[in-house]
This record gives C-alpha cells, sequence and structure tokens, in this order.
C-alpha cells in the first residue's frame, strides 16, 4: 500500500480538475475559493517531505508564482458570465485551456519525477540523460505546479472582483420590482 501513496496527491488532484473542467457550472461566490485552494494546499503537500532546492529552483519558482497570478488574472477576465435575471444565479463556461493547464501541470511534475528517478520516491538508479538534469526538470515540475496554484488563486480573487456588480445589477433590480424578493 505503502508504494501507492506517492500517487494519491495527483489522482485526487486530476479527478478534481477534469471533473470541474468539463461542464459549465454555478459560479458560488462564497465558495470561489474553494477549489484553488485545494489545488494548492495539494501542490505544496507535493514538494513537502523532497530536501530544500538549489538556487535554480528557487529561481524558477520566484518567477512561476507571479506569472502564474498574471495568467490567473487575465484569464478570468476572459470567461465568460452569465446572470440569470429570475434567480440572480451566476454560470460561467470553462475554457479547455485551463484545464488542460492545470490537469497537464500534475501529469508533468509527476511523469518527469518518474523518468528523471526512476520512480516517484524511489530509490532506484537514474536513466544516464537524468543524472546530470534532473534537479532542473524537477525544479521545472515543480515550479509548474506553483504556476497552476497561483494562477487558481488570482483567478478566483479576479472573479469575485467581477461577480460583485453582477450581484449588485440583481439585487437593484429586485428592489424596483414590486412583488418579487
Amino acid at each position: 500500500m505503502n508504494q501507492f501513496a506517492p500517487y494519491i496527491a495527483p489522482a485526487l488532484a486530476l479527478v478534481l480538475i477534469l471533473r470541474r473542467g468539463s461542464k459549465p457550472r454555478r459560479v458560488k461566490v462564497n465558495s470561489l475559493w474553494r477549489y484553488p485552494i485545494i489545488i494548492t494546499v495539494l501542490s505544496v503537500s507535493t514538494l513537502l517531505g523532497k530536501p530544500f532546492p538549489g538556487l535554480l529552483p528557487l529561481a524558477m519558482f520566484a518567477a512561476a508564482i507571479p506569472a502564474g497570478a498574471a495568467v490567473g488574472w487575465f484569464s478570468a477576465q476572459h470567461v465568460e458570465l452569465t446572470l440569470d435575471s429570475a434567480t440572480g444565479t451566476i454560470t460561467s463556461k470553462p475554457t479547455a485551456f485551463g484545464t488542460a493547464l492545470t490537469a497537464g501541470a500534475f501529469i508533468a511534475r509527476f511523469a518527469v519525477e518518474y523518468l528523471m528517478k526512476g520512480g516517484i520516491g524511489s530509490g532506484a538508479s537514474s536513466p544516464p540523460f537524468a543524472i546530470h538534469h534532473a534537479t532542473t526538470w524537477v525544479g521545472a515540475a515543480d515550479a509548474l505546479l506553483l504556476f497552476v496554484a497561483a494562477r487558481g488563486l488570482a483567478s478566483a480573487w479576479h472573479m469575485w472582483i467581477r461577480t460583485r456588480p453582477l450581484l449588485e445589477q440583481h439585487k437593484a433590480v429586485q428592489l424596483e420590482t414590486p412583488g418579487k424578493s
């Protein structure tokens, strides 16, 4: 059973990513942060228990986090939001690019570790091509996870900002229309 433990976090992340990215969904303003926080916790949990990274991976992390936040902010700007005037429900259409980027980051992270280290968490000998570049490739894959986490958090923040006027608009219409609540 212990040999499968390293696969639990990425498998759980992929299930969540693919499930949420497969259909239009209702924007629940009060729980916009739930999914990005789960992805962030899963991303950070994959980095825990590893040796402290060197200078190059730290530089990649430092570049990946603000880059992910910028991509998340600007991609949320292009998500189509629809307000149902009768119910006040806001729906959004997820983008295939965002779903693929998030799933790809988790797949890449564990594929790189598997290829470079001979398996996730294993002590197996590395293939010859991986000996000189393993730290760089694993660091880049880890940075990609942090990129996706920052993208999700910034996207949720921007969606929260964008939904406020729609909710205020719905409340104003409800107050102006007598006989509706």
